[in-house]
């Protein structure tokens, strides 16, 4: 699945890649984690900008648009939902210890973010273990599309 999906994205990846589980509603993405390269700091950012761009794939647009950007053409393509699809990370490339301290890391870094994200280590993942919610998707907090003024 992910050298499938390395050549559907047309990048040259090492051995470690995040791995965004595709969906329906989200499609796969692949971040190259860490040979030298990639930060916790920068991993945040990729899953922050998810959160931001995630709109593009549902009914909302992106977000702090107002709805604008959302491409008419494309309306059934997507599901109308009112939350934008889990982000799923998948840690590789290192020794298990690694991996857990980098999950660790990787769960203070998103704290507060409004979109779903679900981590696992690779080696975890091959023996079945559950996958960590470390950040909640909270229709709430999202702004609005058209927020409306408040009331009296």
């Amino acid at each position: 699945e992910v050298n499938h999906a390395i050549k559907e994205t047309g990048l040259s990846f090492n051995t470690d890649a995040v791995l965004a589980l595709p969906t329906k509603t989200s499609e796969v993405r692949l971040f190259e984690l860490d040979n030298g390269t990639m930060s916790q700091a920068r991993l945040a950012n990729e899953v922050w900008d998810y959160e931001r761009y995630a709109g593009h794939r549902v009914w909302e647009g992106a977000r702090g648009t107002i709805g604008g950007t959302y491409p008419f053409w494309q309306r059934h393509r997507y599901t109308r939902s009112r939350t934008f699809p889990r982000l799923h990370v998948v840690l590789a490339g290192k020794e298990e210890h690694l991996l857990d301290n980098r999950l660790q890391a990787l769960a203070d870094d998103v704290k507060g973010i409004a979109v779903a994200v679900w981590v696992n280590t690779l080696p975890r993942l091959q023996r079945g273990e559950p996958w960590y919610e470390i950040g909640v998707d909270d229709p709430d907090r999202r702004r609005r599309r058209y927020p409306e003024p408040a009331g009296r």
